[in-house]
């Protein structure tokens, strides 16, 4: 059985289940969507007559469960208890299209960082902030003045023009909005991992303060959630040099922060590469990873450059967006 057959089974299974329990305003449809790290994920909507929105429940897993020789019925009843479980959850309401006004979502737009070679798909058709060495910015919408929502509509081309403004008028008031709900947070690792006493060292460092030449530091964000943009935010680098008193290595340990290893450890390229693939192979998730390659930031030519092209895409390395 292939994933689409087993998509259809679902779907079927679904339907009469519905109706069974006295549901028959609803339409069952099959879905596909492409998240971060061109994700894929195949799902069933449920969309009840008079709504303008469904609820959508993902069933890769099962499939995966069904090709490790689980038994088909099975997980077929357990998808049927999904969809009836996620309708009794109440819908977040969805904005009509006119709401979308950039003066009435300035104060909920948001940027989140990707790498291109790994989001070729995902980045067709959206704005985007070139962040340069194969890194870019993309721009969310919230459902509420915080960067952690209900849900969060990635921006393409077709809502920018319900929204009514420039590319870069957009992108420029998502940076700008980001910054001020989010600012910048450098952790020392081993407090973060081991201490509850966590001094943010953009807040709290003055020339007194001295910085441990041989410990690795964490850079994210205040709600520690998509956190690794801050890197580009205007005066970041220059100032986590500043504070380390020396060049650094960074290392995208997932979307939501980065490691930052001073020059001063004098840790090996290839150490730092390898420790970085390991810990995205054992403990990040598959849309949460940011990037293979390691980066380095040199204060005196106050430029940021790949050190390491870390593992090999599939993809060609010059195509282009659209």
């Amino acid at each position: 059985m292939t994933l689409q057959d087993f998509i259809i089974e679902c779907k079927n299974e679904v339907g009469a289940c519905l109706v069974n329990n006295g549901i028959d305003d609803a339409e069952v449809k099959d879905t596909e969507v492409i998240k971060s790290n061109d994700v894929r994920l195949h799902g069933i909507v449920i969309i009840r007559k008079g709504c303008s929105a469904g609820v959508n429940v993902y069933i890769d897993d099962l499939f995966m469960r069904y090709e490790h020789g689980e038994e088909l019925t099975q997980l077929l009843d357990e998808a049927k208890t999904r969809c009836m479980d996620a309708l009794q959850t109440a819908i977040p309401p969805i904005p009509r299209e006119s709401s979308f006004r950039l003066d009435r979502i300035r104060d909920r737009l948001t940027v989140r960082l990707l790498d291109v070679r790994s989001n070729r798909s995902y980045m067709m058709d959206r704005p985007y902030i070139d962040a340069g060495n194969g890194l870019v910015m993309v721009v969310q919408v919230n459902a509420e003045e915080t960067i952690m929502s209900e849900w969060i509509i990635t921006v393409n081309n077709t809502l920018l023009e319900s929204i009514g403004c420039s590319r870069e008028e957009l992108l420029t008031a998502a940076l700008s909005n980001t910054i001020r709900l989010e600012p910048p947070v450098m952790l020392r690792l081993r407090d973060f991992v081991f201490s509850d006493e966590q001094q943010n060292l953009f807040e709290e460092y003055d020339e007194s303060v001295k910085t441990d030449s041989e410990s690795a530091y964490m850079l994210t964000n205040k709600s520690r959630f998509k956190g690794a943009a801050v890197l580009f935010y205007p005066g970041v680098m220059a100032k986590t040099a500043d504070i380390l008193g020396c060049g650094y290595y960074i290392l995208p340990s997932s979307m939501h922060e980065l490691i930052i290893i001073p020059d001063s450890m004098g840790m090996s390229i290839r150490a730092m590469t390898e420790m970085l693939h390991h810990g995205n192979e054992a403990y990040v998730d598959e849309e949460e990873f940011l990037s293979d390659r390691v980066f380095h930031y040199d204060p005196f030519e106050g430029h940021l450059r790949i050190a390491s092209n870390g593992k090999e895409f599939r993809d060609n390395e010059n195509s282009k967006l659209a």
